[in-house]
């Protein structure tokens, strides 16, 4: 295994940097696409364990480059791929959608598609073959849409095969080869291409495991172009092949698996007509120009947008200050308008049909949202970002397609607010966690690149319990959580999606059975600005003439299970958020028992200042005082540190399970 690295090289130095490792005689795919024999449904390999869906037997891409009528290049990718079925969760692997493009230079082509499932019935295998007919189209945006197929006869245990061809004028990004899947191991992953001399790419190579083959040469090719001119240029021809990849683990803590996982991309960045060279790579500023020029983008956000005047002066009304403004505008937009997709940065529409729906995608309402506030002179920029499951963006890397949100960024009197008004729970200046991704741009003609830091995403919770001996029979107790922001933030969102009843039902069955519930409240559920609150009333019945009773004071607070069980980690262990957990408990020694044990207090640090933890308990008059409090001060761990952290919270599993012991007075 490797580090994980990013390699980045031009094609015309492919040959430099050739070199083969491990080759055996062995070195072209275990299969022949299209012949199935009963004996292929037997594979064997250690990688193959309870935990695998599917087998990935053979996955091979292929791209070369033709002459088009117009003068120039269009790319050809062609993608063979048998995978053996092990159970229903990778049947999602049965359903194949092609991503396809279209712009001003025409539309992407998906061709040649054909797939097909096998079974073994009575002994021999049965093919069940796609029909042409049931490939279809869906647009996804003005920009983007899908080819799509089911695979036919596709079960568990079964066998199935699928081929396409995509071709495509967008010669910026071809196709980017992933060599490690999801769903189970990998026996053989193998991608080349061939590059004509006149096209120069840059190469981008994440991942941890080396290559079975790694191999470059020169070639020869003839290209017709512009219909009838012959041109004859050197090319360069790459092979990579990966064979026996361990399935990607989507560990806890992994933002996307699309940052680790074992892939190659490609992006255009040199080209020569014969007579100059000219480069055409993509920087920041080169990306977010042209959004600024767009009609689906910055076109729209200035302007005449006169007719927003008396809309915004019916949210406003004689409100002066910018920042209160602000928050008007925005406090309308969130609670009136419908978010339909959360994952697009550009306008899908005009901002009169956005304000005519009162809904929109992310893009449509965050940029109507800016507009308001340039047309009120309060200075507004759209920021463009990646969300956290969409992958990490980098900033020597610029693709428009690595950009998935736009949120807004406010500055009034120096200060920067950042502001996503489609989530209806949000406050103003507040973000989901989601958006804390690293990278992000600001869109304007003097572009700002933003750190958006998980460090920058904190949350605070205070947990309280305080138990004491009831006037009536029995010991009483009340429970306050003063959630943390983005704690908040999830049990709002999980309210809504639910019910308040069942939430209330959930927290309820989540106490033992010596724990009766008298009733539970919920705070702040309808005000985005304060975080929530529960509160509960219970009794204790684990005490009634019992001569010794165990008691955890943790109160089923405690960290119950190491999140970190794997031995060893390959890749960053990525919190949601940087945490601040403290847990009080004062509790009166119930009435005609006497304390036996007590745990110790103990204080540790991890890696010195990346986190604590403290456990302090005593007893004082009669009253037994804990506070727990588990801290880590920041939100992203590199493998280096996974053993200490995964030390920190054995520790901590091992300790809030410690137990009180009373013992009966006689």
């Amino acid at each position: 295994m490797m580090n994980k690295k990013f390699v980045v090289y031009a094609a015309l130095f492919f040959l430099s940097l050739a070199h083969t490792n491990n080759i055996s005689a062995q070195d072209k795919a275990p299969v022949t696409f299209g012949k199935i024999k009963v004996e292929d449904f037997t594979i064997n390999s250690p990688l193959i364990d309870a935990n695998t869906s599917a087998v990935i037997i053979a996955d091979v891409g292929d791209t070369k480059f033709e002459g088009t009528a117009e003068g120039w290049f269009k790319y050809i990718y062609k993608r063979q791929t048998r995978i053996k079925i092990i159970d229903k969760k990778a049947l999602e692997l049965t359903t194949v959608l092609l991503g396809l493009y279209q712009g001003s230079y025409g539309k992407e082509v998906a061709e040649d598609i054909s797939a097909a499932a096998y079974n073994i019935e009575n002994g021999i295998v049965k093919e069940t073959k796609l029909n042409p007919k049931d490939v279809y189209e869906e647009k996804v945006s003005k920009d983007f849409f899908n080819k799509k197929f089911a695979v036919p006869g596709a079960k568990e245990g079964s066998i199935i095969e699928f081929t396409y061809t995509i071709k495509s004028n967008f010669l910026f990004n071809p196709p980017n080869w992933k060599f490690q899947s999801v769903y189970g191991p990998t026996l053989w992953s193998e991608y080349n291409i061939t590059i004509p001399s006149l096209l120069s790419y840059m190469s981008v190579l994440d991942g941890y495991y080396n290559f079975f083959i790694d191999k470059a040469s020169e070639g020869f090719d003839r290209y017709m172009v512009g219909g009838n001119l012959s041109v004859s240029t050197p090319t360069i021809i790459h092979r990579w092949v990966k064979k026996d990849i361990p399935s990607f683990n989507e560990d806890n803590y992994i933002y996307s698996s699309k940052n680790f996982i074992d892939q190659i991309s490609f992006q255009l960045y040199r080209t020569y007509n014969g007579q100059e060279t000219r480069d055409v790579a993509n920087n920041w500023k080169k990306v977010t120009d042209d959004l600024m020029a767009r009609d689906y983008f910055g076109g729209q956000l200035d302007g005449n947008n006169y007719w927003l005047d008396k809309i915004i002066k019916d949210i406003t009304g004689a409100e002066d200050n910018s920042l209160d403004k602000s928050k008007k505008i925005y406090s309308y937009i969130r609670d009136n308008y419908t978010c339909t997709h959360n994952s697009d940065e550009t306008l899908t529409t005009t901002l009169q049909d956005v304000i005519k729906n009162k809904s929109g995608t992310v893009g449509d309402i965050n940029l109507l949202f800016i507009a308001m506030l340039r047309r009120n002179k309060i200075t507004a920029y759209p920021v463009v970002l990646s969300t956290r499951g969409h992958g990490r963006c980098r900033k020597d890397y610029a693709l428009l397609p690595s950009i998935n949100y736009v949120i807004a960024k406010i500055v009034i009197d120096s200060l920067n607010y950042y502001v996503d008004a489609t989530n209806a729970l949000l406050p103003f200046g507040k973000l989901a966690a989601k958006c804390y991704n690293g990278f992000a741009r600001e869109v304007s003609w003097d572009t700002t690149a933003i750190d958006l830091d998980p460090l920058l995403a904190k949350n605070y919770c205070q947990v309280t319990n305080f138990i004491t001996n009831g006037e009536k029979k029995g010991i009483e107790g009340s429970y306050t959580h003063n959630m943390g922001f983005f704690e908040s933030l999830n049990a709002k969102a999980d309210i809504a999606e639910l019910s308040l009843a069942e939430y209330k039902k959930d927290v309820k069955q989540s106490y033992s059975e010596d724990i009766t519930v008298d009733s539970i409240q919920v705070e702040n559920l309808q005000l985005p600005e304060k975080d929530l609150s529960v509160k509960v009333n219970y009794k204790l019945t684990g005490f009634d003439n019992a001569d010794i009773v165990y008691f955890n004071p943790m109160m089923g607070e405690a960290v119950m299970k190491n999140p970190f069980a794997a031995a060893e980690r390959l890749y960053p262990v990525e919190m949601p958020y940087v945490k601040d957990d403290i847990y009080t408990l004062n509790m009166e020694v119930p009435k005609g028992y006497a304390i036996d044990e007590l745990p110790k207090s103990t204080r540790i640090s991890l890696n010195e200042n990346d986190g604590m933890f403290e456990y302090l308990i005593k007893v004082e008059d009669g009253i037994i005082y804990l506070q727990c409090r588990v801290r880590l001060k920041k939100a992203i761990f590199q493998p280096d540190d996974y053993q200490n952290l995964r030390d920190f919270y054995a520790y901590i599993v091992k300790k809030e399970a410690e137990q009180i012991v009373f013992k009966k007075i006689k």
